[in-house]
């Protein structure tokens, strides 16, 4: 019987089972166990994943090398924390080391306040960073590096209010097509504006804004301050404690292609003229797009409701839309729970 050993699977093999292990881990267990290793550790095949903890009190120290050498750095292509929720050294990384990260794909950082200007600073040396996820207070400096980076295609960001002012106007323009944002407190207008309305190419936008009221003019389509010509997804989650006819009004003029879209919008009372607002002035507008779907939530313990709200809503049932009611009590609040559906697929 002939004898085989793993030495013998082909080379791109090993490069593909390898690409699913963190770096640390591969250096670990695949590190001067033999020539054969070796030479495939030091491929320029070999792309690799790195994670750092908070716990490495050495960013420089890589498994048993005292450094981080190039022939490792030029390969990494993704770069992320241990633990999202916790802080790590990617930032201080950054700051030796992103003039070598030539493959560098995707970042994925928390930052503190003073490490918002180090990122700022080294992402305009990132030009091959295609997906960005950061958690932090942002700044001017950091929103226009993110709209300058070249190959950026994908942004998830978690943006608490920043502590200096916001220009809404900027020099740079985002190639980026998909952004997934969640704001806290009341950054939401220049933040939002800022970003949107130098993104022509757009395709998919999340909108998260549960932590904070939005105000009248907050709304994202109650003023025409960019236009998205190319998106065609649009999901917008908010709370607010205002109703208005004309929050509306300029949808259309924002989002001139889409035609999908999900909206999630709390309300801490309800009433008559918002019944009317969702049903003569809202809906008219949504129910252009091929699909919506429109949640409407109010929850107070002392919301009042009558059956002529319900009626109303029934009366937009047709093939293709369908309506929902549902109120319950919890055990300090009245939830009313109203979904208005429309999908050209539905029968």
């Amino acid at each position: 019987m002939m004898k085989t050993s793993i030495e013998q699977l082909p080379l791109e093999l090993w490069i593909e089972i390898l690409s699913y292990l963190e770096a640390h881990d591969i250096f670990h267990a695949f590190s001067r166990l033999n020539h054969y290793f070796d030479e495939i550790l030091a491929s320029d095949y070999l792309l690799f994943n790195v994670r750092l903890d908070k716990t490495d009190r050495n960013p420089l120290e890589y498994s048993a090398q005292p450094y981080w050498p190039q022939s490792i750095l030029n390969r990494i292509i993704s770069l992320q924390p241990v633990y999202f929720t916790q802080s790590s050294h990617i930032s201080e990384f950054l700051r030796w080391h992103s003039i070598q990260l030539i493959r560098l794909k995707s970042l994925t950082v928390k930052l503190c306040g003073r490490e918002v200007p180090t990122l700022s600073s080294v992402l305009p040396q990132l030009r091959s960073l295609d997906y960005l996820q950061i958690k932090c207070t942002p700044n001017q400096q950091l929103l226009n590096a993110i709209l300058a980076l070249p190959s950026l295609n994908t942004g998830r960001f978690r943006f608490s209010r920043p502590i200096t002012s916001i220009d809404i106007h900027s020099d740079n323009v985002s190639q980026m097509k998909v952004l997934d944002i969640r704001l806290e407190d009341t950054s939401y207008g220049f933040v939002m504006t800022l970003l949107l309305s130098h993104m022509p190419n757009l395709r998919w936008l999340r909108m998260n804004n549960y932590d904070t009221y939005i105000k009248n003019q907050e709304w994202l389509f109650f003023d025409s301050l960019f236009t998205l010509p190319r998106l065609h997804t649009l999901h917008f989650n908010c709370l607010s404690n205002y109703s208005s006819p004309v929050v509306f009004q300029n949808f259309h003029r924002n989002l001139p292609a889409a035609k999908h879209a999900s909206f999630g919008l709390n309300f801490d009372f309800i009433h008559e003229d918002l019944i009317d607002h969702v049903i003569h002035h809202w809906w008219p507008i949504l129910e252009t797009l091929e699909q919506v779907n429109l949640t409407i939530t109010c929850r107070n313990r002392h919301l009042i409701v009558s059956d002529q709200m319900f009626s109303i809503l029934n009366e937009l049932q047709n093939e293709v839309v369908k309506t929902k009611w549902n109120a319950n009590t919890s055990s300090r609040f009245l939830i009313v729970k109203i979904s208005i559906c429309k999908s050209i697929t539905s029968k």
